[in-house]
């Protein structure tokens, strides 16, 4: 199986990090969205919803926030915008559009999927700007934040396999919307893309 880390290095990831590569710093600081473009304010509206629950314990299967699993976590966020979204992380990594990694492809909402020891695509956490993630996270048994430049960070680049974006932006930005069903595009053809989608 090809490593993704062998096509993409860790600094080109890390580099997502800069302020200029994703599309807001939604992270700390609160948004007035009313004066903020509708695809900023998209990402916004996802990234609240998902910071409302930070520090919910985690549990295999969970669906609700008295706990959740990773995919049960990113599909209880986009429900609560108009999404319903697959129940796994490997079905959740079927849908969308593909994003081919680069230092500005990633969005706040696209869908970061890891391999771990059950499969390719069995970890799954929303992307959150800044060059973190959010998810529920197994090995610390709840919600949080990871910072992908950071140590435990490299664990997550080392075994990143795809990214799909269920948040679809036009070209320019201008418009958002939620795909309200699954994207039967052909897949990117790019050596890159391909790489990124080893399954």
């Amino acid at each position: 199986m090809l490593s993704f880390l062998s096509v993409i290095s860790v600094n080109l990831i890390a580099s997502v990090a800069s302020p200029a590569a994703d599309s807001a710093r939604l992270g700390g600081t609160p948004v007035d969205t009313s004066l903020v473009d509708p695809a900023v304010r998209a990402e916004a509206e996802l990234l609240r919803t998902a910071k409302r629950y930070l520090g919910t314990r985690y549990r295999m299967g969970g669906t609700k926030p008295s706990a959740f699993d990773c995919s049960g976590f990113v599909r209880y966020v986009f429900a609560r915008h108009g999404t319903d979204l697959p129940r796994t992380a490997r079905e959740q990594a079927t849908i969308g559009e593909r994003v081919a990694v680069g230092p500005d492809s990633l969005r706040v909402g696209d869908l970061l999927f890891f391999r771990t020891k059950r499969g390719v695509a069995s970890h799954v956490a929303i992307y959150a700007g800044g060059g973190r993630i959010i998810h529920a996270s197994s090995g610390s048994r709840r919600v949080r934040y990871d910072d992908l430049a950071s140590p435990r960070g490299r664990w997550f680049i080392e075994r990143l396999t795809s990214v799909r974006r269920v948040l679809l932006l036009t070209s320019d930005r201008s418009s958002a919307k939620l795909l309200l069903e699954v994207d039967k595009r052909p897949p990117a053809s790019t050596a890159l893309a391909r790489a990124a989608t080893v399954q």
